[in-house]
């Protein structure tokens, strides 16, 4: 059974299955040749399980005296006391914060250099200051995450955060031969889990500045927890004072619509039922090419409002069917009540398609997220259908002069009004 690892290949203890025993100065030899820095890699794992097996051996043949047994007993603690402090272990302890509307879904290292972040001062084998590389047991989103996840009040209402490590540090300074002096410097972003990624919300730049006894190495990661927790309170905080009005945290969405309207009329004429179009609205200057009598420029469009109500988005739409007067043009010798009412129907079909516009938005499950997409689209779609309808008409009544075609047009445009 051999050691693989070349790192201390010079420190392996090889034992070979016919050898039964090893001398106490073997032993003795081993543990003048090992350095404290050196306790981090399979060799020494494998050398402690045979110096284990030899003692067990050695014990049972009676070949071992008091000062081998306390030698091995010695380099026992030394080996398990590094691997101790060859990383830092979050120690688990109630954070006491109830979280606010919130639970925390995943926490990930946003640093592009995710090399061991601490640089701590240790005691060497002389009890001189010695800087020792040091990563978070488990990974430093790892660690953070299981830490939160066994020790922050558990909820799972409320909105998914992820945390995001940005920045993380911890380095030392040795002060004399018994003192260090430290820092920890740690960057939090705090953003909400979407289907799409993470939708930021805000950041915690998080320092503290220590100072420790050589020997008191436990500190650092007391201070550590502290950062954290300190960053999970500031957000928490946060989401308390804006939970209310600020609208990335709205959990649902709520759309009303009604009809524009306008105190005093001016050049535009938002439709009304109880307000036709009359020969007088027709102040175009500028005729069109084509051999017509009248024409008109109808469209639609909305204006919204939107405010957050305990969570739930209030979106409210105001959905105008207009037409310009200074867009509306006539001969001025041929105007009667039959292309008044072909130029009304263009005004109309408008309106019918704004109302059919409110409806398809109604039947949509929406969300914070996609309302805003849905209604601009829904827009569009609905713009283009007004620009069919209204080429239909005109091509099939040729602008009104095909009264029986024109008839038709106008019963169904009422029915569809009566909708």
């Amino acid at each position: 059974m051999q050691c693989i690892c070349r790192r201390h290949q010079q420190h392996a203890v090889c034992l070979n299955q016919q050898e039964d025993t090893i001398s106490c100065d073997k032993i003795t030899a081993l543990f003048q040749r090992i350095q404290m820095p050196h306790f981090s890699c399979c060799s020494d794992i494998l050398q402690f399980r045979m110096l284990r097996y030899s003692y067990l051996s050695m014990r049972e043949t009676s070949k071992i005296t008091n000062t081998c047994r306390l030698l091995f007993t010695l380099i026992s603690f030394l080996f398990i006391t590094f691997n101790a402090s060859a990383q830092i272990t979050l120690t688990d302890e109630a954070i006491q914060i109830k979280p606010t509307g919130f639970y925390i879904a995943e926490v990930k290292d946003n640093r592009a250099e995710k090399s061991k972040p601490a640089e701590i001062i240790i005691k060497d084998n002389l009890n001189k200051p010695q800087v020792q590389s040091m990563n978070l047991q488990g990974g430093t989103a790892g660690a953070i995450k299981q830490y939160l996840a066994k020790n922050l009040p558990k909820t799972t209402s409320g909105r998914a955060i992820v945390i995001g490590i940005d920045q993380f540090s911890i380095t030392e300074t040795a002060v004399g031969t018994s003192s260090v002096d430290g820092q920890i410097s740690l960057k939090l972003s705090f953003g909400l889990d979407k289907d799409y990624g993470v939708e930021p919300l805000i950041s915690y730049p998080g320092s503290l500045r220590y100072r420790r006894g050589l020997a008191s190495s436990a500190s650092v990661e007391r201070n550590l927890r502290q950062l954290i927790n300190s960053g999970i309170s500031y957000f928490n905080a946060w989401m308390a004072s804006n939970e209310d009005w600020d609208r990335r945290l709205a959990k649902s969405v709520k759309i009303r619509f009604t009809d524009y309207k306008e105190s005093k009329e001016g050049d535009t004429i938002y439709y009304d039922p109880k307000r036709p179009l009359t020969w007088a609205d027709f102040q175009s200057k500028i005729r069109i090419s084509g051999n017509f009598q009248a024409s008109v420029m109808p469209s639609f469009g909305y204006t919204q409002d939107v405010n957050l109500e305990n969570g739930v988005l209030d979106v409210r739409v105001a959905v105008k069917a207009y037409v310009p007067k200074s867009a509306c043009w006539a001969n001025p010798t041929d105007r009667n009540d039959y292309y008044l009412n072909h130029e009304q129907r263009h005004f109309e079909i408008a309106k019918i398609i704004a109302e059919q516009f409110k409806r398809k938005m109604l039947a949509k499950k929406l969300t914070p997220d996609n309302y805003e997409a849905l209604l601009n689209m829904q827009y569009l779609d609905s713009y283009r259908d007004m620009n069919a309808m209204q080429k239909a008409y005109d091509d099939e009544t040729n602008h009104g002069i095909n009264r029986f075609a024109q008839d038709a047009w106008n019963a169904r445009i009422d029915k569809e009004l009566k909708q």
